[in-house]
């Protein structure tokens, strides 16, 4: 059963309206509850965007939990700003902070409960990221037995990171085999973003597509 402070802040008034229209089909309710968000969570996000995902998550840490919703120079560059501050200008939320940094140093605080890449981990294969060296911040900033998970738009078995900047896809066994050689343990996976009337070969922002894409949920865990 998914805790009321989950569905409540799927369902808070301070969320854009664009943001809701998109709800059915991303399942944010679910996905906290698969990685089991805790109202004191100290959490960051990599590459959050305009916030979608870490909005949510601040609204559910009623307890003193806190969001870093991570952005890149690149793209603080490409969205003329800081998305996460033009959000904050109209929907404040005292919990959400907006950080900058490379995807290989994104400036998170250390001993964070959990830390999330959203359907960007494709992202930093065609930007040319050292994810190596992405990994092992993540690791570096969570607390023992702290929480890594990842989210992205499945590619077809075999074709590894080729179709990461073409369709924006990545399969999740790469995913699982480079994230697990950083030091983390695979601790599982989520099916509810399955979706098995996705060829898995058309470009994820197609509109007949987008957000009903088939997407691996996985999660990752620092050794104790």
């Amino acid at each position: 059963m998914i805790a009321d402070y989950i569905l409540n802040a799927v369902a808070h008034k301070n969320r854009p309206d664009s943001d809701r229209e998109r709800d059915a089909n991303r399942k944010p309710a679910e996905l906290l509850h698969f990685f089991n968000i805790k109202t004191t969570d100290k959490v960051g996000e990599m590459n959050s965007g305009r916030g979608y995902f870490s909005s949510i998550m601040a609204h559910a840490l009623i307890e003193g939990g806190l969001v870093y919703a991570h952005t890149s120079p690149m793209s603080v560059k490409r969205w003329k700003g800081n998305p996460i501050e033009k959000r904050l200008s109209e929907f404040p939320q005292d919990n959400l902070f907006p950080v900058v940094g490379e995807m290989e140093s994104p400036n998170f605080p250390e001993e964070l409960d959990k830390i999330f890449n959203i359907m960007t981990y494709h992202d930093s294969v065609w930007t040319k990221a050292d994810r190596n060296a992405m990994n092992r911040a993540i690791f570096e900033s969570l607390k023992s037995g702290g929480v890594y998970g990842i989210l992205d738009h499945n590619a077809k078995a075999g074709q590894g990171i080729d179709n990461c900047h073409d369709i924006h896809r990545i399969e999740k066994e790469f995913v699982i085999d480079e994230v697990t050689s950083s030091g983390f343990i695979y601790d599982g996976q989520s099916i509810i973003l399955e979706n098995p009337e996705d060829e898995l070969t058309d470009m994820v922002f197609e509109k007949h597509i987008r957000d009903r894409t088939s997407r691996f949920i996985l999660k990752f865990k620092k050794p104790e």
